[in-house]
């Protein structure tokens, strides 16, 4: 019996969508077993094929360490089997979500040698099919890290009003994320509800983000502002449901509220 040992994941979350979870349900298929490890919240991820999930926390200053290439991962993982009482064998294969030296995935199609295996990511569109639906959904992004990348409540307010009368929830962690009157709080949501969430919403508003990241496997059309260098990356790169997509950076991180509004009427017509 094969067992795979995938993580644990102490990388961002954009990453480990498009540079983790897909190749590991590809690879899944290649062993009798499956283990994934990583952050409490990612367990809906991975539940259409991992047959054990073990939470594994990692410390502060290694939340988004998938670049830093002095962390000691294998440290992590000892961690992670200890005190989850992991059971190694001569069949357990164990696999790093790192590539010491090497860049990491850019490209959702890129391809991993592993053993023996080739393998090719593989995507599904997550969330259900529910009653309740949501018109527009935002995330408010409200980070520390790179405050300046942050938009505007105050746009967020005037977004609001140029949308009409629609129901709008926003989403992110109360932490890092914020919420205005007149919409429904869905930050700090499980992920497997949000994920449903998504799924049935007509739209998602935001600045570049994880959970923008989300939308698209969620298979959600979704407006987002950036840098013209994340356009690549979310047109193409990192969108392998093909999922419709209003990219805008004529402006990068800080578009007028009627910008954005007006770009998206236009493109919604062929939504």
């Amino acid at each position: 019996m094969k067992t795979l040992i995938a993580g644990p994941w102490i990388g961002e979350f954009g990453w480990e969508l498009f540079a983790w979870q897909g190749y590991i349900r590809a690879l899944a298929k290649k062993h009798d077993t499956t283990i994934v490890i990583s952050r409490p919240n990612s367990k809906a991820l991975y539940e259409d094929f991992a047959d054990a999930f073990y939470e594994y926390t990692p410390p502060d200053e290694l939340s988004d360490s998938f670049f830093m290439y002095n962390v000691d991962i294998k440290n992590c993982l000892k961690s992670a089997i200890k005190n989850n009482h992991i059971e190694l064998n001569k069949d357990t294969v164990l696999l790093l979500p790192r590539r010491i030296g090497l860049p990491p995935f850019t490209h959702y199609t890129e391809h991993v040698i592993f053993g023996e295996h080739i393998i090719q990511p593989e995507y599904i569109c997550f969330g259900k099919e529910e009653k309740e639906k949501y018109d527009y959904i935002f995330h408010i992004r409200e980070r520390e890290l790179r405050q300046e990348d942050n938009w505007g409540v105050e746009k967020w307010k005037e977004l609001k009003i140029l949308l009409g009368n629609s129901k709008i929830g926003c989403i992110g962690t109360k932490k890092e994320s914020g919420w205005i009157e007149g919409t429904d709080d869905l930050r700090d949501l499980e992920i497997k509800s949000l994920l449903s969430v998504l799924h049935n919403s007509a739209c998602v508003f935001g600045p570049s983000s994880g959970p923008m990241h989300l939308a698209s496997l969620c298979g959600t059309p979704h407006v987002v502002w950036s840098k013209k260098q994340n356009r690549v990356r979310y047109e193409e790169n990192w969108n392998p449901l093909k999922s419709k997509i209003l990219f805008m950076d004529e402006h990068q991180w800080h578009p007028p509220a009627e910008y954005v509004h007006e770009h998206f009427l236009e493109w919604s017509k062929n939504v």
